[in-house]
C-alpha cells in the first residue's frame, strides 16, 4: 500500500520458469477487470535480470505513479499482470500480486478549554479531509466513521468513542475531564483512502 499525493515509485520481482528457458517478461500494473481495465501503468524502467539457472529468470522493474498519471478514480486495488515468454516460443500468463493505492488523508483535533476543572466538559473538534488527484488539494470527507482516543502522559492511545465526520467533514464531541492527557482524531482509512493520526493535544485536567 501506499498513498499519494506525493509522487511515488515502486519496485515488482518476477521470478519465471520454463524448461526451454525464458526470454522475456513483461509486467503491467491494472485497475478494474483484466479484459476491461480502467487504469494501466507500464514499466517505467528497463528491467535488471538475473538468471537464476538455465530454466529459471528473475526480473526486477520500476513503476512511477506520479501525480501527472494519477486520478481520483485511481484509487483502490491494483494487480500485476505478467506475461513471461519461453525461448521455445512458450508463454505463461498470471495476475501475479495486488496492491492498494490510497488517497492521503489528514485529520486535526483541538481539545478546550485548557486548563479544564475536573468533572467539566471537554469538548474535541477537528477536521477529515483527504488529497483529490485531480488537483492535488485536500478536500473535506464527510460521512467517515472516526475514532476519538486518549492518552495519559505516560500511556498509549486507547479509543474512547467512534465519530462519524459531518456533512462537511466536521468533527465534535464532548467528554467529561478526568484525568491530564492527549486527545486525538484517528482516522482508519478504507479501501480507497489511507490512515491519518491527528497530532494529540493535551489537556490540563485541575
Amino acid at each position: 500500500m501506499f498513498e499519494a499525493p506525493a509522487d511515488e515509485s515502486l519496485t515488482a520481482t518476477v521470478t519465471a520458469s520454463d524448461p526451454a528457458g525464458i526470454d522475456y517478461i513483461d509486467p503491467l500494473l491494472y485497475k478494474g477487470p483484466a479484459s476491461a481495465p480502467t487504469a494501466y501503468l507500464a514499466a517505467g524502467s528497463a528491467p535488471e535480470c538475473t538468471a537464476v539457472s538455465d530454466a529459471t529468470t528473475r526480473c526486477t522493474w520500476e513503476f512511477f505513479m506520479s501525480q501527472d498519471l494519477l486520478r481520483t478514480t485511481g484509487a483502490g486495488t491494483w494487480y500485476l499482470h505478467v506475461n513471461a515468454t519461453a525461448l521455445d516460443g512458450d508463454y505463461h500468463r498470471k495476475a501475479a500480486a495486488s496492491l492498494r493505492v490510497l488517497r492521503a488523508a489528514k485529520v486535526t483535533a483541538n481539545a478546550a478549554p485548557e486548563p479544564v476543572a475536573k468533572g467539566n466538559p471537554i469538548t474535541i473538534t477537528g477536521v477529515l479531509s483527504r488529497v483529490n488527484w485531480n488537483d492535488s488539494r485536500y478536500y473535506r470527507y464527510a460521512g467517515q466513521p472516526v475514532r476519538l482516543q486518549f492518552r495519559t502522559p505516560t500511556g498509549h492511545y486507547a479509543t474512547v468513542k467512534t465519530v462519524t465526520a459531518g456533512s462537511t467533514g466536521y468533527l465534535r464531541t464532548t467528554v467529561t475531564a478526568a484525568r491530564d492527557g492527549y486527545w486525538r482524531y484517528s482516522f482508519a482509512g478504507n479501501t480507497t483512502t489511507g490512515p491519518a493520526n491527528a497530532p494529540g493535544d493535551y489537556v490540563d485536567v485541575r
